[in-house]
């Protein structure tokens, strides 16, 4: 059965029978106990302890309202028990505004966060200081604006029997999009893979990630743009083994505006830069 959290009468209760545990940093808020959850309340949600489920399709937590903050504490929302034929996904959001989810573990669903919408029904987000590790599909897929994926980590993804085209961060459909500060590597499937994508979107910031050990796949991709305008690559590090595509940029056919690549370290491509307007201070090795 789901567990819905319907009303900020909860927070009287989380907080007058609240843990003692070190790890719950965040005690004024209401406490996700168990999954499949719903909130449908504003508010500040966390857990106390790590959590899992073994649903193989659906999410784990679903957020249908907008100004929601989940802070993980540091602990784990696991679904690895699903398996590699798993879709299922840890945290799904359709047409919300402002959710923030921070500072703890995602393990083994078939996607992690799925940001669900477009330019102006999807906004405000923040993804930080999260742990992805054996998703089998995209780790961070977000359609919307004003979005902001930081300092998260994702490490051993792909190997699915469901996903063949594997994104650690996704970011299409929006505006004024910052990613900075992650960490991909580890990511494996046959078809196609991308360490970080960014597809239709403009005034974009990608700044200071590091994406490499892009396995196995007959298209490899490190920071890929598509159908996108005024997009900023700066100071990344990206690098696989033989057969990887483009380690920065897009293709030739890839309809991008003004794109800049400067201060960036790839190696391993095919084409270490392409479909740069503007370049400077950048090294292949």
């Amino acid at each position: 059965m789901r567990n819905t959290i319907l009303s900020t009468a909860a927070v009287a209760i989380s907080l007058a029978f609240g843990s003692s545990d070190a790890k719950a940093e965040v005690t004024e808020c209401v406490e996700i106990t168990s999954v499949p959850a719903i909130i449908n309340t504003q508010g500040v949600y966390c857990l106390k302890s790590d959590l899992s489920t073994n649903i193989p399709n659906g999410a784990a937590i679903t957020v249908n309202v907008n100004n929601v903050t989940i802070d993980f504490n540091g602990w784990k929302l696991g679904g690895a028990a699903a398996g590699p034929n798993t879709s299922a996904i840890a945290i799904r959001a359709d047409s919300r505004r402002n959710l923030t989810v921070r500072n703890g573990i995602i393990r083994g669903f078939g996607q992690g966060i799925l940001l669900n919408g477009g330019r102006t029904d999807s906004i405000g987000h923040t993804i930080e200081d999260m742990l992805f590790d054996n998703i089998r599909g995209g780790s961070i897929a977000s359609n919307g604006s004003n979005v902001t994926i930081r300092q998260n980590k994702i490490i051993n993804i792909g190997a699915s029997n469901i996903f063949s085209r594997i994104r650690g961060i996704n970011a299409q459909s929006g505006t004024g999009i910052i990613i900075e500060g992650n960490t991909v590597s580890g990511v494996d499937e046959t078809d196609r893979i991308y360490g970080i994508r960014i597809s239709n979107a403009n005034d974009v910031k990608v700044t200071n990630n590091n994406v490499f050990d892009l396995k196995n796949a007959s298209e490899k991709y490190g920071i890929y743009v598509e159908l996108s305008d005024r997009v900023l690559l700066k100071n990344n590090t990206v690098s696989t083994g033989a057969g990887g595509n483009v380690g920065i940029g897009g293709k030739a056919s890839s309809s991008n505006d003004n794109i800049a690549c400067i201060g960036n370290e790839v190696s391993g491509f095919t084409f270490n830069y392409n479909d740069c307007d503007t370049v400077a201070g950048n090294i292949s090795y």
